[in-house]
Order: structure tokens, then sequence, then C-alpha cells
């Protein structure tokens, strides 16, 4: 299975399907129908360095997907 990191103002955060579902939650109230312009978004909630990061419009982010000598 291929590792994918949210890429968040330049740096690489890993990603897994928790946090990934969680990231679209947030997209979805950010850029949605709703009245909320920006959401922070913890990654990693249940870990000693939970990372919160604050989705909003014009914060360049994106999902990379690493691919192995697998795939």
């Amino acid at each position: 299975m291929p590792n994918r990191y949210l890429n968040y103002a330049g740096h690489k955060y890993f990603l897994n399907k928790e946090g990934e579902a969680r990231l679209n939650r947030t997209l979805n109230t950010v850029y949605g129908d709703q009245l909320q312009r920006h959401q922070w978004l913890t990654l990693y909630p249940d870990t000693s360095t939970p990372c919160s990061l604050l989705i909003a419009p014009g914060v360049p982010i994106s999902i990379e997907t690493e691919l192995c000598i697998d795939d």
C-alpha cells in the first residue's frame, strides 16, 4: 500500500486513512455551503504530538502519494 502525505505549506505530514477522512470533513466544512471560513485539523490526535494545522482558503495544501516498488 502506498504511503500518503499531506503537503501543507511546504511541509509533509504522514496521512493515514483516519487522518485523510478528518481532512476531507474539514475541507467540506471550510469550502462547503457552511459559513465557517477556517477550521483547525488535528493530525495524530491520540499521540504525544497531535500536530494541529489551520485549514483555510488560500493556504496551499495537497495530498501526495509515494508509490512503493511493489505497486
